[in-house]
């Protein structure tokens, strides 16, 4: 059974003052993080401050033109608030790249604005642990494209030249794996100088280590140096699998993957060519190490985690604000249960028999739908729910453009991947 099991890096906030007065509205939209609404009000302007244009760039995925603009940020004022910001948007665009020392450099440059910064002082051993790798990458070959059968969702691949089967999940901010494991991959792993700390979906502590693996093939198609969280052996939702299935793919493999696509029939194909990005039409964003995918409901067009690690959709208290009317007509109260690597986890939520929203060019219905009335975490701050498999598997065919930032639910034939 698969399980809601997405990990939570200890993040750097955003929120800050913004001084200038004509960058107020901007400022408001970056500090909630509603990046397509700040993609959508920089279009509607003949000049771009650099640090939203710079952001706004790396949340999806045009790290050239994210560089260029942070760069001249930094350059104008080295020690200033957008600075600081822009050192820690490089720093987590660094780390979904697997450029571990980059990550790290620019981690302690914002530290060199703001020594104090508690967030990133506790974050900084996970940094500068992983910046002793080597950055991931991938191994140069005459393919780009590959094609696999999976067993039950799981992808099949050769970790070290060993075989293994793991599930990808867009929520697990890094790949992810029990220790025993890693031992069976003949992986070496290493203590986090601080212990080790993230939390699972439910805000829940969980300890982890790290190890790098030196090679993961999938039909062909290598990465060398990917980094994995490495957890206790009686950790979710690994306890009841058998050896070579017990870890998970997370987000900067399958960003390096390029396109993903994986159908009903379970064929899973990558596309690693490379292609540029799309920002305009993008419905796909990056939150730090979130996936973010951009989905409607009723005249409401909101921003939600896109999970492919949980096997439900969950809707956080945000949604109850815009669902309010649906809720008074036919919610109920109910108690829903969130499972997560930490554990599962009981919550006061509103139960409504069914929603539909617009989902990737598709409309998926949730059927019931469970709004959990409690902020477990941050993201619950700023999105509107976390999108399970649930939603994605009312789909025959799902495919998440890393390079075009762009989530389609039943594409065209003409737009699905032939891969060798």
């Amino acid at each position: 059974m698969r399980l809601n099991a997405a990990l939570l890096l200890l993040l750097i906030p955003t929120s800050c003052a913004w001084v200038l007065a004509e960058e107020s509205e901007l400022g408001k939209l970056s500090d909630a993080h509603q990046m397509f609404l700040l993609r959508d009000e920089l279009s509607r302007r003949t000049e771009s401050p650099d640090f939203y244009a710079g952001e706004v760039a790396c949340v999806f995925n045009d790290t050239t033109r994210c560089e260029e603009q942070l760069r001249k940020t930094i350059a104008a004022e080295p020690k200033s608030i957008e600075a600081k910001q822009a050192h820690q948007v490089l720093a987590y665009a660094s780390l979904r790249e697997g450029r571990y020392k980059r990550s790290l450099l620019e981690l302690d440059a914002l530290l060199a604005i703001d020594p104090k910064n508690d967030d990133a002082n506790e974050t900084r051993p996970f940094f500068e642990a992983l910046s002793h790798f080597p950055d991931q990458k991938v191994q140069k070959s005459g393919t780009s494209k590959a094609a696999v059968h999976t067993d039950g969702g799981m992808v099949p691949l050769l970790i070290n030249g060993k075989n293994a089967s793991y599930f990808f999940d867009t929520g697990a901010n890094l790949s992810t794996m029990s220790e025993s494991e890693a031992l069976r991959l003949g992986m070496d792993i290493k203590d986090v100088n601080s212990g080790g700390g993230s939390a699972d979906v439910n805000g829940n502590s969980v300890l982890f280590r790290i190890a790098v693996a030196k090679t993961l093939s999938m039909g062909g198609i290598v990465l060398e140096n990917v980094a994995f969280l490495i957890t206790g052996n009686e950790q979710q939702p690994f306890v009841d699998m058998a050896p070579g299935q017990r870890g998970l793919i997370g987000l900067p493999v399958l960003r390096a993957w390029g396109r993903i696509e994986w159908n009903r029939e379970g064929i899973f194909k990558i596309d690693l060519s490379p292609k540029p990005s799309h920002v305009a039409k993008a419905n796909l964003c990056f939150d730090n190490l979130l996936l973010i995918s951009q989905a409607s409901f009723e005249q409401h067009e909101l921003s939600f985690v896109l999970d492919t690690g949980a096997t439900t959709t969950d809707l956080w208290p945000k949604f109850a604000d815009v669902a309010s009317e649906l809720i008074r007509k036919s919610g109920t109260r109910e108690s829903h249960t969130v499972t997560g690597v930490g554990g599962s986890q009981k919550f006061d939520s509103v139960s409504i028999p069914k929603v539909v929203l617009r989902l990737g060019g598709k409309s998926v219905v949730l059927q019931p739908a469970h709004v959990i009335k409690t902020k477990q975490r941050d993201a619950n701050k700023w999105f509107y729910g976390n999108l399970g498999n649930d939603a994605l598997g009312q789909a025959r065919d799902v495919a998440i453009d890393f390079r075009a930032m762009i989530l389609e639910l039943d594409p065209k034939p003409e737009r699905r991947l032939q891969a060798r």
